[in-house]
């Protein structure tokens, strides 16, 4: 649902302070709803009374916004606003979201649509935030069953969340529910828990749960918290998780080892979580661990449409019965995921899948042209180097446009002061992510401060001269005395270049570039972007400009990057990239080396490559191409 702004804002500015924040919702929603009369001993302490005038006063105002704007105050947005007042720091530390009812009451409808629904059944939400999917379950229940909410509360519900305040929300969230449904009680027994998922055993606080061999369900949304937020402790708890053993951490990875483990035999896990996993180096365990035990995998696969308001990330649904069984794949819209029927899924064998490179969930017409875009001829990154562009971590100081320039010195301007900086401490860098042609590059140079020299490594043949160059930071002396005036400038960005890397790692020297790759780059290059909505590649014959935010691929060549570049701006190599590499919004796909070194180059004869070098047509090109690839039939725009 969409909250009215005017509402969110209030409580933005009202506090952050989670018992006065609790207090100002409940009593809200109790208020709006008439439920203000309960006897239930948590939302009665809850409850503002007339001893704290600020607290009456911002409780009227709130109403009266509800009223101004007609927000209805359901349970839907009792959830939402619960998922908004988190802290924006504990949203980037442990990965909370608000997840759309549409999507959580999918997901239960699905699983308990798959099995027996006893009054019996038991689900757990491991990362339950403030209870959303119990909350869904417990209606789904109560409704298919009859059974009364008190006793689904005791008896069928779990959670874990990390945080207390989650816990609590989630109490408060169900407790209104039975109360709005006539169960006024004083208190509820819960089985909610705060607690790490990475380290918690449900059968030491459970008997019910042990005996039973874990939950019949298993619902969640999975913390997103990349490596670069995750504090030490939780790295070296998913350790102890064989997924999460290859590529940059990510939290939500483990949580799939974590759920199954706890759901009995024939249950069901539903995740609503990012949809990189199937193709990306983090998940390579990950995949292991399907195939390995052929777990029966429903992925509703949502590509680059967005489901998060909050985020732009990348999602997908998945439904996994803990019993034998292959994997039955689509792709689909976000809002037409209810339309969906058995006939709109590909049927895949874990075999017939690669855990060590991505899997390919496609059709199967689909996946043999990628079959033969990959193994016909050399790999792409076989025949040239693919390199990444230099990170200073702080492009904004050292990356300058002058606006005005001599023989000795680039005068520029940074926060209004004006500043010069000597030539000869200068190189020129270009970001491949804005280039569209190869008359774009003089237009979007840049000066790069490069407080480096260059030096020979030891060559063991005498015979032979060394060629195998690299860089290493100036020492500051040298620096201070040759360069006193990018000296100076950097020294007073010495502050702001400190706070690279949250301050926690020692350069070789402070003012050092973030990262020391791609300073030295030898060759023609081929450069290109990140992610893009179509392939542009543009070739360079500066050998000295350097380049940042995109990639090159590297030669001594230039008939060779000419001929390559060919091949890649056709739609055969666009239809290989839009099935095989990570998808972003509106129609842009990942570069990554790991998505382009697979791509295949066929053996041309060199009547052949002229052939392909005159063609003016690029549909004549194409259709020659593909007859190398015996491609005999594809669809560009699928």
């Amino acid at each position: 649902m969409t909250i009215d702004k005017s509402i969110l804002s209030f409580l933005k500015n009202y506090s952050y302070d989670v018992e006065q924040i609790n207090r100002l919702i409940t009593s809200a929603f109790c208020k709006e709803n008439d439920l203000v009369n309960t006897k239930n001993q948590l939302i009665r302490n809850l409850l503002i009374n007339d001893s704290n005038r600020k607290e009456i006063l911002a409780l009227d105002n709130l109403c009266k916004l509800f009223e101004k704007t007609k927000q209805a105050f359901n349970f839907e947005c009792l959830i939402e606003l619960f998922e908004f007042v988190i802290s924006p720091n504990d949203k980037i530390v442990n990965g909370a979201v608000y997840t759309p009812k549409y999507i959580r009451q999918f997901i239960v409808q699905e699983a308990l649509g798959k099995a027996e629904k006893p009054k019996s059944a038991t689900a757990c939400d491991v990362a339950c935030g403030c209870g959303g999917f119990l909350y869904e379950y417990a209606l789904l229940l109560h409704r298919n069953t009859n059974k009364s909410l008190t006793g689904i509360i005791r008896e069928n519900l779990y959670g874990i969340d990390i945080t207390e305040y989650s816990i609590e929300r989630t109490k408060i969230l169900l407790s209104l529910l039975a109360i709005s449904n006539g169960e006024d009680r004083q208190e509820y027994h819960f089985n909610l828990y705060v607690g790490d998922s990475l380290e918690f055993d449900w059968f030491e606080v459970d008997d019910n749960i042990k005996n039973n061999g874990g939950f019949q369900y298993v619902f969640s949304n999975p913390p997103y918290v990349g490596s670069s937020n995750l504090d030490d402790q939780t790295k070296k708890l998913m350790a102890n998780w064989s997924v999460a053993s290859t590529g940059k951490l990510d939290l939500y990875i483990p949580f799939f080892e974590i759920g199954l483990k706890w759901l009995r035999d024939g249950g069901i896990l539903g995740y609503i979580t990012v949809n990189n996993f199937y193709r990306s180096l983090n998940g390579r365990g990950l995949r292991k661990y399907f195939s390995e035990n052929e777990f029966h995998f429903q992925l509703i696969d949502f590509g680059g449409s967005q489901v998060f308001k909050s985020r732009l990330t990348y999602t997908c649904i998945c439904l996994i019965t803990k019993q034998t069984g292959g994997i039955q794949y689509t792709r689909s819209l976000p809002t037409e995921i209810k339309s969906l029927d058995s006939k709109d899924y590909i049927p895949l064998e874990y075999a017939d899948l690669n855990d060590f490179e991505g899997w390919h969930l496609d059709d199967l017409n689909t996946k043999l042209n990628i079959s033969k875009l990959e193994n016909t001829g050399q790999k792409l990154g076989d025949l040239f180097p693919i390199r990444n562009g230099f990170a200073t971590l702080r492009n904004k100081i050292y990356l300058i446009n002058p606006i005005r320039e001599d023989e000795d010195f680039y005068y520029f301007e940074k926060n209004e002061t004006r500043y010069q900086i000597e030539r000869e401490v200068c190189k020129e860098a270009i970001k491949p992510n804005i280039l569209k042609k190869e008359d774009d590059i003089p237009r979007f140079k840049e000066k790069l401060i490069f407080p480096y020299t260059y030096l020979d490594r030891q060559n063991d043949n005498l015979f032979e001269e060394s060629t195998n160059r690299y860089v290493k930071p100036i020492d500051e002396p040298t620096f201070r005395r040759r360069f006193p005036f990018a000296y100076r400038y950097l020294n007073s960005q010495k502050e702001e270049l400190a706070k690279r890397d949250k301050g926690k790692r020692e350069y070789e020297t402070w003012f050092a570039f973030g990262r020391s790759q791609a300073l030295y780059i030898s060759g023609i290059k081929l450069l290109f972007p990140y992610i893009s909505d179509a392939p542009y590649f543009v070739l360079t014959e500066d050998e000295d400009l350097l380049f940042y935010n995109g990639y090159a691929l590297v030669s001594d060549s230039q008939d060779d990057l000419l001929f390559i570049k060919r091949l890649l701006m056709t739609r055969i190599f666009w239809y290989y990239i839009r099935h095989t590499s990570k998808p972003y919004t509106n129609d842009y796909y990942a570069l990554a080396k790991n998505y382009i070194k697979n791509f295949s180059v066929p053996h041309f004869t060199d009547a052949e490559k002229n052939r392909i070098m005159a063609y003016r047509n690029k549909k004549s090109l194409e259709n020659f191409l593909l007859k190398k690839y015996n491609i005999t039939d594809i669809d560009f725009t699928s």
